[in-house]
């Protein structure tokens, strides 16, 4: 999309007021990373479809993705993971805020280590952490994904730098070719079926596939 049409679209879906409307003034305020509004809107949409009993994030920030998921279907759980303390800290407060703690387990811890310690199946899956790292988050999600599971990464076009190299600044460089490694290899897997969407910093979207016995 032109940048247009990104903010018309951005402005459809704006939150007004009300707790997520503060969430996303203080992230703007401190820099911290949420998801756009159109993708908000995307993922809630997604949820009040799929209707997932249970739900894995891999990055929670400050808990407003997560609150967008849970507020769209009541019946959903979230186990989402959070690497930084403080903010950690800080989702849990906007969850009591919110009256969804009880709905939400916060692990904090690096993802690359608690993941493996799943066993656990979900239904849906939000990627939202640490991008050089995408290819490990997706395989170890895939595994705990159940069949017909969605899973969506965000960030995957990366401040637009995926799709133009000529501005890509050296120190994002390692960043950028792993991000376009990890498209190729998401779209290339047999055992899913994924699309990718340019709303937001981009998005991808993969179905697994149902197990033939």
């Amino acid at each position: 999309m032109i940048d247009s049409d990104i903010k018309f679209v951005r402005q459809l879906f704006d939150v007004k007021k009300g707790l997520l409307k503060d969430i996303e003034n203080y992230a703007n305020e401190k820099f911290i990373p949420i998801i756009k509004p159109e993708v908000a809107r995307f993922l809630e949409t997604i949820v009040k479809i799929k209707q997932p009993q249970n739900i894995l994030e891999i990055g929670t920030a400050i808990g407003y993705s997560s609150i967008i998921m849970l507020k769209a279907y009541k019946n959903a759980k979230v186990l989402t993971i959070e690497k930084d303390i403080d903010m950690a800290e800080m989702a849990k407060i906007n969850f009591i805020k919110a009256s969804l703690i009880d709905r939400v387990e916060l692990v904090k811890g690096d993802a690359l280590e608690v993941l493996p310690c799943l066993s656990n199946k979900y239904d849906l899956i939000f990627i939202d952490a640490s991008k050089g790292h995408y290819k490990e988050f997706f395989d170890e999600s895939l595994r705990v994904l159940n069949d017909d599971g969605i899973l969506i990464c965000d960030n995957i076009l990366y401040k637009g730098y995926v799709t133009n190299e000529v501005h890509v600044k050296h120190k994002r460089r390692t960043i950028v070719y792993r991000m376009r490694d990890f498209i190729s290899y998401v779209l290339d897997r047999k055992d899913i079926t994924t699309t990718i969407i340019p709303i937001g910093d981009g998005l991808s979207i993969s179905v697994k596939e149902e197990k033939n016995d």
